[in-house]
């Protein structure tokens, strides 16, 4: 960049300097190591000689793949210059050569900046220096200045004068590094001292204390006088190591910045900054800007431009910067349609080294219990509601209300709308790793194939028919089993032979397809059983050991005949039995003493229920209704025909006693009157349907008002 009669240029060249670019003006004998250049215009640019033979020498390089070209209107509008190139054209004819000439052309039609009449100076020149550093830097920082540096701005600012600090914090892979290295270089020119430490952490590690201060400090340490001082602690996971940097160096004076990175918010807590800055990932068109410039060399900002994989790519990603430049590095060498999805089913499956790498840094720095917990998560519970994954967890033998807030400050797990997720990339990393036991501190295996395995979640959909469910028993280990079908076409198949191990403790299998649970399954480890919509009819002969059972669901398993066996569960504290319509007797829970929540099913083939404790709270397929003291006597009503014959008739409750109210989902029709469409809900002929919804609301409405008159609820 030449000063030629242009006031823009030393501003320009500050701002250069800023972000980390260094400027050249005056040094010919450099010229071919510059990567980029920027064409000032100004209305004498064309009348000074020397000027045009550098515009005509840097013009024969615009062509070069690597060289950024950017043009800048300066009290000239481009109409103006084209004819003041004309003008130096005539006047001199045989000075340059015509292709000279054209390239001149051409560069002077490139899109440019041109300063619009309310911008200032400070604004104009700040967007010519962002505009170039993306060119130049295509990759590294996309986002960072268009969002990320202004919030950063604004948080500075609302800070009171005097040594001022900020941590920045995310996921690995975010981009902490990369917006910390745009704010020093945006801000370095205002300080006296200046230091980026990156990795901190293994660099303190490796180092030492004494060698980083005679490394980086030396000079600081031996001045007596304050410094205006900015310091970047990159990736720090102990905050008593930066604690430990700080107490040795001389005091900072009024001004100065202090700078921390970490995966870790606890650690950014522990230090105290002033404020923290949590790095949220790339927005959609930022996403597909990174991942086509490193896939395609080319920015590409339209959707309908990418193909399929390269758009699941990009959703998988989930708009982390490093799994974008891997992943995108990666299909770049693959060119047909079938090889980059193939390619992509084992990005996910076998992760990159890279990638591989920066998660295992986080993995590794987690206690026992948070590992655990992590590979858990990222097998079984990721989308499942964060109370229910805790009390599993507790019951599995770990600490949940610690480890999830741990993973959760690590940036490794995220909490939305009360259920845990987790980044694909980091799933796929701890999947990894749980697969080949890498290692040794933690008790976590999950090694298909050997005795060893703890927790299988497997998807049926595709279960060979010849593959023998019977190998589970042989898995001592095993104490969380989830069999599942993606695919619901795909479910219920019969099966000869079928045994669970001992220590399980956890089964889930929805729609599962036999009449009864293995024989010879000894559950007296079992704490929850999880199977709704099965074709269960009895749970299975004879009396078992259910002293650790806490929680069952068998929901909607419409052949289910009794559950007699559950009066023997001592620690049950949840029954769900919604929608399970054939049911013909329950259970006594007189010796059940821990039992809180009962859901039971509307339907008349119950021909007596027991007495539940006043603490118990019972749901009709749902619905709450709260017993209150003492307990409220509730009503039978054997069908919906017989009331609505004549639905203002009063019930007798001394006559009837203590019964269930059971007229068909009496809460449920005010709430969700659409699922009273289902004829699986009542057996009524077709030309009762038009009528029943209407029916059915009339009904709940003076059932609640007679139960409310007999005796105040709440309801």
């Amino acid at each position: 960049m030449r000063q030629y009669d242009a006031p823009l240029v030393p501003h320009l060249s500050a701002a250069f300097g800023r972000k980390g670019i260094s400027v050249l003006t005056d040094k010919h004998d450099e010229f071919c190591k510059c990567i980029a250049s920027v064409f000032i215009f100004s209305k004498n640019y064309v009348s000074i000689k020397e000027s045009l033979d550098d515009f005509f020498k840097t013009s024969q390089r615009r062509h070069d793949k690597v060289h950024v070209v950017a043009t800048v209107f300066y009290g000239v509008n481009r109409s103006e210059l084209e004819g003041n190139f004309a003008k130096a054209l005539f006047e001199h004819p045989t000075s340059y050569q015509a292709s000279q000439w054209r390239s001149a052309e051409e560069i002077i039609t490139l899109p440019g900046h041109e300063k619009i009449n309310k911008q200032s100076d400070c604004e104009f020149v700040e967007k010519i220096a962002t505009d170039v550093y993306e060119k130049i830097f295509p990759k590294e920082r996309i986002g960072i200045y268009s969002r990320m540096l202004q919030d950063i701005s604004n948080l500075l600012c609302s800070q009171q004068w005097g040594v001022k600090s900020i941590g920045f914090w995310g996921m690995p892979g975010i981009g902490k590094t990369e917006l910390a290295k745009a704010v020093f270089d945006q801000m370095a020119s205002d300080y006296e001292v200046t230091c980026f430490l990156q990795n901190f952490h293994e660099t303190f590690e490796t180092k030492g204390l004494y060698s980083l201060l005679q490394e980086h400090f030396k000079n600081l340490t031996n001045q007596n006088i304050p410094k205006r001082v900015l310091l970047v602690l990159d990736d720090v996971r102990n905050h008593l190591y930066a604690e430990s940097l700080l107490a040795e160096l001389p005091s900072f004076s009024l001004g100065s910045l202090i700078i921390i990175t970490s995966r870790d918010d606890q650690v950014l807590s522990q230090y105290q900054v002033n404020q923290t800055y949590k790095v949220e990932g790339l927005n959609k068109l930022e996403a597909m800007q990174l991942f086509s410039l490193c896939a395609f060399e080319k920015d590409v900002k339209e959707t309908n431009l990418l193909k399929d994989n390269s758009m699941k790519v990009i959703e998988y990603a989930n708009g982390n910067p490093l799994a974008l430049r891997v992943y995108g590095k990666e299909m770049s060498s693959h060119e047909q349609t079938s090889q980059k999805e193939t390619l992509f089913l084992k990005l996910k499956q076998d992760p990159p080294h890279q990638i591989m790498e920066v998660v295992k840094s986080s993995y590794y720095a987690l206690n026992d219990n948070e590992k655990n917990i992590l590979v858990y998560i990222a097998f079984c519970f990721t989308g499942k509601h964060v109370e229910d994954v805790s009390k599993l967890l507790q019951d599995l033998g770990f600490f949940p209300d610690i480890g999830i807030d741990r993973l959760v400050a690590n940036s490794l797990v995220t909490i939305s709308e009360n259920k845990l997720e987790m980044h694909n990339m980091i799933q796929g990393v701890v999947k990894k790793i749980g697969r080949c036991s890498e290692d040794s501190n933690t008790s976590f295996k999950c090694v298909l194939g050997t005795t060893d395995i703890e927790a299988i979640s497997l998807d049926a959909s595709n279960l060979n028919p010849d593959v023998e469910l019977s190998l589970f028993r042989s898995m001592y280990n095993l104490r969380y089993l989830s069999i599942y079908y993606s695919n619901p076409e795909k479910h219920g198949k019969a099966l000869e032979s079928f045994s669970l191990p001992y220590g399980l403790r956890f089964f889930h299998w929805e729609t599962y397809p036999l009449k009864s649970l293995p024989q010879d399954f000894d559950p007296s480890n079992l704490v929850e059983l999880n199977m709704p919509y099965s074709q269960l009819q009895t749970l299975w002969g004879g009396t078992k050991n259910l002293k650790m059972l806490k929680r069952i669901n068998l929901r909607h398993s419409r052949k289910l005949l009794e559950v007699n066996e559950l009066s023997e569960a001592r620690n049950l504290e949840q029954i769900d039995l919604c929608g399970c319509k054939n049911l013909q007797s329950f259970p006594s829970i007189r010796n059940l003493h821990k039992v809180r929540v009962v859901d039971l099913p509307s339907c008349i083939k119950i021909k007596s229920f027991p007495e539940f404790p006043s603490n118990v709270e019972l749901k009709f397929e749902g619905s709450p209704i709260k017993t209150m003291y003492p307990p409220v006597p509730l009503i039978r009503v054997k069908s919906l025909c017989e009331f609505l014959d004549n639905p203002t008739k009063p019930l007798n409750f001394e006559r009837h006693g203590p019964y269930i109210l059971d007229i068909l989902r009496p809460g449920s029709f005010l709430n969700s009157q659409k699922r009273i469409t289902n004829p699986d809900m009542v057996e009524t002929p077709p030309t009762f349907k038009d009528i029943m919804c209407e029916k059915a609301i009339l009904m709940s409405q003076w059932a609640l008002e007679n139960l409310k008159s007999f005796r105040k609820v709440d309801f």
